[in-house]
């Protein structure tokens, strides 16, 4: 073997394991974190996946949200709710959310998104950029102050995002913000007079209320612990325990022989009548038959939250490049 050879046998060992150790580097480097998005409302547009709203609760969200959009042609909410953001920021995550969710009116970025991860406490407002022109950051910023945090803290989830939704509209929409007020001041002594017994009728009715819902969901669950004794290898997973207590929840008795039955899209938008189910093991294969019907939260086509003339909130809009307001509680 010459000198010039023997020189530069070292050097070939070098590069040879130095290309061998990338190979073996990138065989194990793990693939990019890819975020899993919660599915778009199939009708309306709060998708609860934290479980924070009642049936009752989330259907009066989505009305409010309908009125809302056939009033104001500035602003198209939704709301999400979720246990994580999988290890996203909850700016990044939001934006995502939003983006892929197409919240908003397609050319004008007019979308607008409340979050609230319920496993960090944190909170956000994401403001598209055209929102941003009649709903500024300090605009958002003063909402969730004033209205989002604390109704979080009280754990009054249904108010907190009330008040948030319709503070977000009004801010684009001066005009209903004075008209509203100037109604609540004509009404004022009416309801300062029935405010005593109301608020012990209220009281009343939502004592009984939760302690319905309370036994409801305790039934539910132990159906849920029946079925997984009796089928140890069937997988139950949190998704189906929560679109069981919410499918019990809006299905309390059984329909009576002239009841209209509620009817609710699939997912490929093929509607379905809702079929009662009185127990778990009747619910199940119903749902893994047609999940978007049979998750608790379709609405009726007869009552839809938005109503045949009220504007989607999701119109492929975009434009969330960091607008808004977070928060946490």
């Amino acid at each position: 073997m010459d000198t010039e050879t023997l020189r530069m046998a070292p050097l070939r060992r070098i590069i040879t394991t130095g290309a061998l150790g990338a190979v073996l580097v990138a065989g194990v480097a793990e693939p990019a974190h890819a975020l899993d998005v919660p599915p778009r409302p199939t009708e309306g547009a709060v998708q609860d996946q934290a479980d924070l709203l009642t049936p009752d609760q989330e259907a009066q969200l989505n009305r409010l949200i309908g009125e809302k959009n056939s009033e104001n042609e500035y602003i198209r909410a939704a709301v999400l709710t979720v246990d994580d953001t999988q290890g996203e920021s909850i700016e990044d995550y939001s934006r995502t959310v939003a983006t892929d969710w197409g919240v908003g009116d397609d050319g004008r970025n007019n979308g607008v998104l409340v979050v609230a991860d319920m496993g960090e406490r944190e909170l956000r407002i994401e403001v598209a950029d055209g929102a941003r022109e009649v709903l500024s950051d300090g605009d958002a910023r003063n909402i969730m102050q004033d209205e989002l945090e604390p109704g979080f803290k009280k754990e009054d989830y249904a108010g907190a995002f009330t008040n948030t939704i319709t503070e977000v509209y009004d801010e684009a929409n001066p005009q209903a913000a004075a008209d509203r007020e100037a109604k609540s001041n004509t009404l004022l002594r009416v309801i300062l007079g029935l405010v005593g017994a109301g608020v012990l009728v209220g009281l009343f009715l939502a004592w009984r209320h939760h302690r319905q819902n309370k036994r409801i969901r305790e039934q539910a669950e132990g159906e849920i612990e029946q079925f997984q004794r009796e089928h140890p290898d069937e997988e139950i997973t949190d998704g189906m325990r929560q679109a069981y207590y919410k499918y019990r929840l809006q299905n309390r008795k059984a329909p009576g022989l002239n009841d209209k039955p509620n009817r609710a899209k699939d997912a490929d938008g093929i509607e379905h009548e809702i079929r009662y189910a009185p127990t778990f093991r009747s619910w199940l294969p119903l749902y893994v038959m047609y999940p978007a019907v049979y998750n608790g939260s379709a609405a009726s086509s007869a009552g839809s939250s938005f109503g045949s003339s009220s504007p989607s909130s999701f119109g492929g809009g975009g434009g969330f490049t960091g607008g808004g307001s977070s928060g946490s509680f």
